[in-house]
């Protein structure tokens, strides 16, 4: 979060910060994809879960939630209705405990009907952006997620 000192404050340029600018950009860019997202009835926050799972080779729950950067529990809500939906089936880990997870056919023609839609979205951003600058943003983003 962005402090400062009480006597400092006036020399604080709160615009600048770094968090409040984060989110205000995640959740533009979160409205963005949902909107295209939810012509076939899904969040995008379900697309991304349903891509972690496509991408997965037998990877357990807390695997998929440190790729997603989510909470485990989050993570097991999202799933659990997808599996309600009949998007997602769930079967236990080969090795240790745990649960590994597979789309259904219907998972994976949704996921095919939505994967144009993430595409259009991606180019909307770049359009916004220009090329280098949609790069760039990429790499900050990709940088920043490791702090």
């Amino acid at each position: 979060m962005c402090i400062c000192t009480v006597k400092g404050m006036e020399e604080d340029d709160f615009s600048l910060c770094v968090l409040d600018n984060a989110r205000k950009a995640a959740r533009a860019v979160s409205r963005h994809y949902d909107r295209l997202a939810r012509t076939v009835g899904m969040t995008a926050g379900q697309f991304s879960v349903l891509v972690v799972i496509r991408q997965a080779r037998e990877e357990t729950t807390g695997q998929l939630a440190d790729r997603l950067s989510m909470e485990r529990t989050t993570l097991v809500r999202n799933v659990a209705l997808l599996e309600r939906k009949g998007l997602v089936t769930s079967n236990p880990a080969h090795k240790g405990q745990g649960k590994t997870y597979l789309l259904t056919p219907r998972g994976s023609e949704l996921f095919d009907q939505a994967l144009p839609l993430w595409r259009q979205a991606q180019r909307d951003v770049e359009t916004l952006l220009g090329k280098e600058n949609f790069t760039k943003a990429l790499g900050a983003l990709k940088q920043l997620s490791e702090l």
